[in-house]
């Protein structure tokens, strides 16, 4: 069955935005390094993100590993486009595995910079810039995601809420529901 053109975008906009951290056009244990780094340079060594960061990384790297099934071998430990389109290819928004949940988590705790456990509108839009999205691209995007289950807007997002419109980004082929915009236009 073919992907649809429209979530493969969305994927691809996260693993050049988020992933690929190196620009090598794959993903390798070096761009899990650097975030360590830009983590530990933005929030500190000792701050709960960094923490955080490490923990969840280690099982979202082993996670990508084992949903490529079989294509990456243990030597070459790389993700190519194509094996991260058919991982996220078999996205089951029921059923998340564990390293799925664990990076939800990580990118939730980032965006979350005065840890009061809601993204604001600020919040979300640094955090954006700091992974290459422009000002006025992340704060149209928070406009998008930042509304109630009635489409009335909503001036936070709670965990509950990130995690629904995590959910839809990764599985929604509608552009118009709140979750595709949660990472950015594509």
């Amino acid at each position: 069955m073919a992907t649809d053109a429209f979530l493969k975008k969305k994927w691809e906009r996260v693993f050049y935005t988020f992933f690929d951290t190196n620009r090598n056009k794959v993903i390798d244990w070096n761009d899990f390094e650097l975030l360590f780094e830009k983590i530990k340079e933005l929030r500190g060594p000792d701050s709960n993100e960094y923490r955080i960061v490490s923990e969840a990384m280690g099982i979202v790297w082993d996670g990508l590993l084992s949903g490529a099934q079989g294509t990456v071998k243990k030597d070459d430990a790389e993700v190519s486009i194509d094996d991260w389109n058919r991982i996220w290819s078999r996205f089951d928004p029921k059923q998340m595995p564990i390293w799925q949940w664990e990076y939800l988590k990580y990118m939730f705790f980032l965006i979350d910079t005065s840890g009061d456990k809601l993204i604001d509108k600020t919040e979300f839009t640094e955090v954006m810039q700091i992974f290459g999205m422009s000002e006025a691209d992340a704060a149209i995007s928070f406009d998008k995601i930042a509304v109630d289950d009635k489409g009335e807007a909503i001036e936070k997002i709670d965990y509950g809420q990130f995690a629904d419109l995590w959910r839809d980004y990764f599985s929604s082929t509608d552009p118009n529901r709140p979750g595709s915009w949660l990472f950015g236009p594509w």
